[in-house]
């Protein structure tokens, strides 16, 4: 009678162990992919508008921080990331930007957020978040909540979503909008 109950007791402290050791083998799938190609599907849902703004493009991730967001409908829009620095190119208005992310700490968590789970980092993405993880290896989902009072004016939480080591989905919830980016692999 007495072990039956310990075994009750010790039950729901087994819980989170499991959930790090999935977290743990989630994080260590992922930073063995050492290249990554994708497209997505994005739609940013704004209260203000009736519908959705969709777009549509490619993502490549080179290990250790090399991340491209090229969107090819319907608009061209290049976002490239590599060294702490940020390149963005819009070819139609003839914009071209590049800065060091150190210099928009705001930029950064959010990009931090991607490359970070990316990269299996997750030593990184609690410098920025305070990381939540559900599912198993083979479904799983974090969800990251801003640490700093500053983005979490922006971004309330980022919710990320993949099946052992491929992304499936980003959703990003802020200023009263939801983004959600659909991933599939190239084949």
């Amino acid at each position: 009678m007495i072990s039956g109950r310990r075994t009750l007791l010790l039950l729901p402290l087994a819980g989170p162990a499991l959930a790090q050791d999935a977290l743990g083998e989630v994080m260590r799938a992922l930073a063995a992919v050492r290249e990554r190609r994708s497209r997505f599907t994005e739609e940013k849902v704004i209260p203000e508008l009736d519908i959705g703004l969709p777009n549509e493009g490619t993502l490549l991730w080179l290990a250790p921080d090399r991340l491209e967001k090229h969107t090819t409908w319907p608009i061209d829009e290049f976002l490239a990331v590599q060294d702490g620095r940020l390149r963005y190119e819009r070819r139609d208005r003839g914009t071209q930007r590049d800065f060091a992310l150190a210099e928009q700490p705001e930029m950064a968590a959010l990009v931090e957020a991607i490359r970070a789970t990316l990269a299996g980092d997750l030593p990184a993405l609690r410098r920025h978040y305070e990381v939540g993880f559900s599912g198993t290896p083979a479904a799983w989902s974090l969800v990251l909540t801003p640490e700093a009072l500053r983005l979490r004016g922006a971004v309330q939480r980022i919710t990320i979503t993949g099946e052992g080591a491929e992304l499936r989905g980003v959703d990003t919830e802020g200023g009263g909008g939801v983004t959600r980016m659909r991933i599939m692999p190239t084949p």
